[in-house]
């Protein structure tokens, strides 16, 4: 005796709202099976939301379905007629829609669902079947609900109404809301009038296949007219500049900085090469201040509330979006993480909209089951790798010119200072008398004079600000190392508890050896940035320059010890007092050598006798400081770079070290240079400061 599977009507539940809980994404299905059917508009028109029982209407223009496509189609859950493989016939569209399920989420959302559908290969005539799911409530199995599929005449035009009604209880701001930014992202908004953008899609068309024209979806809900008024809202012209990546199909990335009249700034193109299906990637970046919206229609706050909805990376697969990428709470690409690590000219996804357009006919990338993401394999991970090495290639570029722009800016500055000060003495001797230029030479020394005082009050500022930023750095390094002997000394507290008999006194002992050198280490780490922000150091004047690397030296030698790294100190017994301040010298140093120190530390290589060389020499005319480790040398940076604010190769660096260290030698009237690899076997710093004999000559 033979017998077959049977199915409870609880699986209805379990495939519908179990698998995809939230009523928009629910609906979002609806409006993907339109687009499958080659719509151009898709309308979702909610009557009554507000209140239980109300009703819930997807109307499109697409193609219907036959008697024989809903009965052996759209009534069979779990298995879609729709493959990727086939596209649709009318516009070669890549098909959305995979196992058939995701429908029937939305039409649980009420008590009973009405399917109006009208076919294009059989124009006049509609086809209408009722589901009424109280009746598969109160079934044993789920065969035994008969569905009838009645059919009438109509002069309507091709397309399919489904009408959701007796909803569940009334549907409230929070999910409309969330409705509405589904749709609004849901079928690109960012390409012009919904177009598919040049360069994406990589299979051909027929010339029987009709042009794309795009597809539309709107919400119609009276009772939400504010949130229905998003729907038509954009802002991407007040966009300061624009990121952009593309790969194509054989794996090769262009990078570029657009203006806002998308006018190429920058490009390149990296040397590294990304296994992931072609995509654009861009990235819209807005300056939230007063100044850039003072000549801007739209005002700063309109495109506050705008980003707030649709802000973050989407990302688009054949023009519709897959969710949950760009979704609140979704930074896929770490926008704010990498903005947090290195502010410098990072977009956040409070700042920036941006999407990803990718064509994907070979499916190297594939949607999860709930059609909640990619799953992560190598495809979706150089995809994301690609993203991320574009947005990095942009700050550093922009950091570049700005700073550029800054130094220019400085000798413009000096160069008018120049020229007033000419223009003063010829002003002076041509209008005042010689009895008088004495009373007027002494007036504008006096003034000087004070405004020397304002500057040094300024520069002193300037000092304890950089001490505060190398604390702070410093203290960011070490934060998570901090943990490690505070538990060794709880650790070895308890042990000793335990260990009072005089048998024990070997153990004790070592247990107490080992507290020690945790405190000493611990102490090191505390004794840094209260060292560094003493008021006595930022005081300038005749500073020693190996009496500072002598106590610093001695200030590291636990963190030296517990990193393994041997500091060789070669101090010069020539002359190396400088005119500055012990803060100044402290930073740039400590700076060097945490950036020898952090070298040691990466994954890709492996140094067993890790050495860093500090020195210092004196020519009669220079004195020089010079930072030398055997690290295995800069490596994934342009040497011109490092000096960039925000610019680092370390994981859990902040990209700051060596700017403070190029911006404090500026300050103190010195130069530095750097070497990329050595003989000694990695990177050497080498500063170069006018001493203090020097001045005075």
């Amino acid at each position: 005796m033979s017998d077959r599977l049977k199915f409870s009507p609880d699986i209805l539940a379990r495939l519908g709202e179990e698998l995809v809980p939230d009523i928009d994404q629910g609906l979002i299905e609806l409006v993907k099976n339109a687009y499958d059917a080659d719509a151009t508009e898709c309308r979702i028109t909610l009557h009554d939301a507000t209140a239980d029982g109300g009703s819930i209407l997807v109307s499109d223009n697409g193609t219907g379905m036959s008697e024989s496509a809903v009965r052996n189609g759209w009534l069979v859950l779990g298995r879609s007629s729709k493959t990727q493989k086939n596209l649709t016939p009318q516009y070669n569209r890549v098909p959305v829609g995979d196992k058939g399920l995701g429908r029937l989420a939305a039409l649980r959302l009420g008590r009973q669902v009405t399917m109006r559908t009208r076919p294009r290969s059989d124009p006049g005539r509609e086809f209408e079947l009722v589901l009424n799911w109280d009746q598969f409530d109160a079934a044993t199995l789920i065969e035994d609900v008969a569905i009838d599929i009645t059919e009438s005449p109509t002069d309507r035009p091709p397309g399919t109404d489904i009408s959701i009604e007796r909803i569940r209880g009334p549907i409230g701001r929070g999910p409309v809301n969330k409705l509405v930014r589904s749709l609004l992202l849901l079928s690109d908004p960012f390409s012009e009038e919904g177009k598919p953008e040049a360069g994406i899609r990589t299979d051909s068309t027929s010339d029987a296949v009709s042009p794309d024209p795009g597809f539309k979806a709107e919400l119609v809900a009276d009772e939400y007219a504010d949130l229905q008024a998003k729907l038509g809202q954009s802002y991407f012209a007040d966009a300061e500049y624009r990121i952009r990546a593309q790969l194509d199909a054989d794996g090769q990335a262009h990078f570029s900085v657009l203006d806002w009249k998308g006018d190429t700034l920058h490009q390149a193109t990296p040397s590294d090469l990304y296994d992931a299906p072609p995509f654009v990637f861009d990235l819209w970046v807005f300056i939230l201040d007063g100044k850039s919206f003072s000549t801007r229609t739209s005002t700063m706050r309109e495109v506050q509330d705008w980003l707030k909805h649709v802000g973050g990376v989407h990302v688009y697969e054949d023009a519709i979006r897959v969710p949950p990428y760009g979704g609140l709470g979704d930074d896929w690409l770490d926008l704010n993480l990498r903005r947090s690590r290195s502010p410098e000219m990072r977009p956040s996804t409070n700042t920036s909209i941006g999407r990803v357009r990718v064509a994907n006919p070979l499916r190297r990338l594939v949607q999860k089951t709930d059609r909640i993401g990619y799953i992560e394999n190598n495809a979706f991970l150089d995809m994301r790798r690609c993203c991320g090495d574009a947005l990095d290639w942009a700050s550093r570029t922009q950091v570049r010119e700005r700073d550029k722009r800054r130094q220019a800016e400085l000798e413009i500055v000096q160069q008018k200072t120049e020229r007033a000060t000419a223009r003063l003495q010829a002003v002076l001797t041509k209008a005042v008398p010689t009895t008088e230029r004495k009373k007027v030479d002494d007036a504008i020394d006096l003034y000087v004079k004070e405004k020397g005082h304002e500057t040094k009050a300024l520069r002193e500022e300037l000092q304890l600000y950089r001490s505060l930023a190398t604390a702070g750095m410093t203290s960011a390094v070490f934060a998570h190392e901090i943990g490690r002997p505070l538990k060794l000394i709880d650790n070895g507290l308890q042990a000793l508890q335990k260990m009072i008999p005089d048998d024990q006194q070997a153990d004790a002992g070592r247990r107490i050896d080992r507290i020690i050198a945790a405190k000493a280490r611990l102490n090191s780490f505390v004794s840094i940035p209260l060292n560094l922000l003493a008021k006595k150091k930022r005081r300038s004047g005749k500073t020693n320059i190996n009496q500072c690397l002598a106590e610093l030296v001695d200030l590291l030698a636990p963190i030296a010890i517990y990193f393994k790294v041997k500091l060789d100190l070669d101090l010069t017994d020539q002359y190396t007092d400088i005119n500055g301040s012990e803060a100044l010298i402290d930073g740039i140093c400590l700076n060097l050598i945490m950036n020898s120190i952090n070298a040691f530390q990466r994954n890709e290589f492996a140094q067993a006798d890790r050495r860093i060389r500090i020195a210092t020499t004196y020519d009669g005319s220079t004195v020089s400081v010079s930072v030398t480790d055997n690290a295995g040398g800069i490596d994934g940076l342009e040497l011109a770079d490092i000096w960039l604010p925000g610019v680092t190769t370390t994981p859990e660096g902040t990209g700051f070290g060596l700017t403070i260290v190029r911006d404090s030698v500026h300050d103190l009237g010195g130069s530095v240079r750097a070497t990329a690899l050595t003989d000694f076997g990695g990177a050497e710093f080498v500063v170069a400061l006018l001493p203090m004999r020097e001045l005075f000559k």
